[in-house]
């Protein structure tokens, strides 16, 4: 009889220890679904409407997401398979975000100084063989006044500036005078010109 009261004492034990087990992981699994909900909506909430978002805006919610998926990288364990999947798609729908704001910023920078070298030129569409010569003129003037304070970065926005009017240049289709091919080319290399000698002092 006391062989037999053992017997279940032990089952008894090994139920609670089963028991016990299941419930701490269940518990753990609903911490974990928890944590990814919280992370789920932050990741709504920062990707929404980004390109309203600021510079030092974004640049804080990068700083957060890294903070939060290193903290959330080491729970990974405790996620279930959907949990593990969810997450990952997760982070990648912030970065594909991250992407598309530094389009965006790079895109909304280049109409700016496309604005201001180009004037009200800045729409391409406008530019046709009767007027091109007179915008590689207004573009070297802006460049001329505007080159002494400008750094690498600003430098190597003009030369997209350029490439762009160079680009659209070429897709005229009438005929431009050979006067005006000979002033451009002068123009573009009075850029290159100033451009190197602005790098050669930056560097000097």
């Amino acid at each position: 009889m006391k062989k037999h009261f053992a017997y279940f004492l032990s089952f008894l034990f090994v139920v609670a220890t089963l028991v016990a087990g299941c419930t701490a992981s269940r518990e753990q699994e609903d911490e974990a679904e928890d944590e990814l909900a919280e992370f789920r909506t932050w990741v709504s909430n920062k990707t929404a409407n980004i390109a309203d978002r600021t510079e030092e805006d974004w640049q804080k919610a990068k700083e957060d997401f890294k903070t939060r998926t290193q903290e959330l990288d080491q729970k990974q364990e405790q996620f279930t398979d959907a949990l593990k999947q969810e997450y990952q798609q997760l982070k990648q729908e912030f970065r594909d975000a991250d992407d598309m704001y530094g389009r965006s910023r790079q895109e909304k920078r280049a109409n700016e100084w496309e604005r201001n070298l180009l004037g009200r030129w800045a729409d391409m569409a406008t530019i046709n063989e009767n007027n091109v010569g007179e915008v590689y003129v207004h573009f070297l003037a802006q460049v001329r006044e505007k080159k002494g304070s400008w750094h690498d970065a600003d430098w190597e926005m003009a030369e997209q500036v350029l490439e762009r009017l160079n680009a659209r240049k070429k897709a005229i289709t009438g005929d431009i005078p050979t006067d005006t091919e000979v002033k451009i080319r002068a123009l573009q290399m009075e850029f290159r010109t100033l451009e190197t000698a602005a790098d050669a002092r930056d560097h000097n």
